[in-house]
């Protein structure tokens, strides 16, 4: 007998486009003989309730990047109709959604972030010049909740801070405003399965910009491999993934990004919905692990059943 798996697209948030391009992908690998498949583009809720209702799925696959699909208002939902899904629950996808949020727990367990400015939307910014100015420029400022490096820019000074904080005010998102690190940029992927919890894979990213941006996640070739870090801090990042993805209660699967200089290693957040469009980070590490995307769809959705 066929499972009723629904896949919930699409949305309202600025990570939209990358939503569809990730239903995309996994509709082209999923096992269509397996599986009855309704995909919704979730646009409001009411729409959502009438189709549950009339498809009864047995298993949910959200595939909704940044806004409610990704701060714990589908998940919480989904939890109050008794409906699976995979993925983090509610509280988990809210905190990691939260960057700064997230970074408090993580740093509260000895889990090293970057040293950041935290400024919410309504507050003066203004009142934050000697914060920021401390941090020494560059920085890096980016929307506290928001993804797909939409939004985030390098500043050389304050003035070019202040301008990127304003750009941000206009998503109706609060600023992080982090040291810049001239490093390399990596990411783990973690999975859980019926075993526990492990490392999928570890890959470098090479990019010739400062930051790994949007044009660089989705437009651009660029250059991602397994990672090439001396095995030292290769099993360092791998272990602090798993302690971070275990911590913040995360679920089902996960990116974890990383900031590495020399010897020193810094989570920069944690991804709970990430990308699965093709040039995404978690469809390239299970490609590069010998793993289609076929059966890791098939078994992160056993998981749950």
């Amino acid at each position: 007998m066929k499972i009723n798996l629904m896949i919930l697209k699409g949305g309202t948030s600025l990570e939209r486009e990358i939503s569809l391009k990730s239903f995309e992908n996994v509709i082209k690998h999923i096992d269509k003989d397996k599986y009855n498949i309704l995909d919704i583009d979730v646009l409001n809720i009411n729409d959502l309730i009438n189709y549950i209702k009339l498809f009864n799925p047995d298993i949910v696959l959200n595939l909704m990047h940044g806004g409610i699909g990704e701060d714990g208002t589908i998940q919480a939902f989904l939890d109050i109709l008794n409906i699976k899904y995979i993925g983090s629950k509610a509280l988990s996808s809210g905190i990691c959604m939260d960057k700064n949020l997230s970074k408090t727990i993580l740093k509260a367990n000895n889990i090293p972030v970057v040293d950041y400015v935290y400024i919410k939307k309504e507050e003066d910014y203004y009142l934050y010049k000697s914060e920021i100015d401390e941090l020494i420029y560059p920085v890096i400022v980016k929307p506290n909740k928001g993804g797909s490096s939409i939004g985030i820019k390098i500043a050389k000074n304050i003035e070019e801070a202040f301008e990127a904080i304003k750009d941000i005010k206009k998503l109706d998102d609060d600023i992080l405003i982090e040291k810049f690190i001239d490093g390399k940029e990596a990411i783990c992927s973690v999975v859980q399965n019926k075993e526990g919890v492990y490392v999928l894979s570890m890959l470098d990213i090479d990019t010739d910009t400062d930051i790994f941006g949007y044009d660089e996640k989705y437009d651009k070739n660029t250059n991602i491999h397994f990672s090439r870090l001396p095995k030292f801090l290769q099993t360092m990042i791998k272990e602090i993934s798993k302690k971070a993805f275990n911590l913040l209660k995360c679920e089902g699967y996960a990116n974890i990004d990383f900031m590495i200089k020399d010897d020193d290693v810094y989570v920069l957040e944690v991804n709970t919905i990430p990308g699965f469009t093709e040039k995404s980070l978690l469809p390239k590490g299970i490609t590069l692990h010998n793993k289609t995307i076929k059966e890791f769809l098939d078994e992160i959705i056993e998981l749950y059943i």
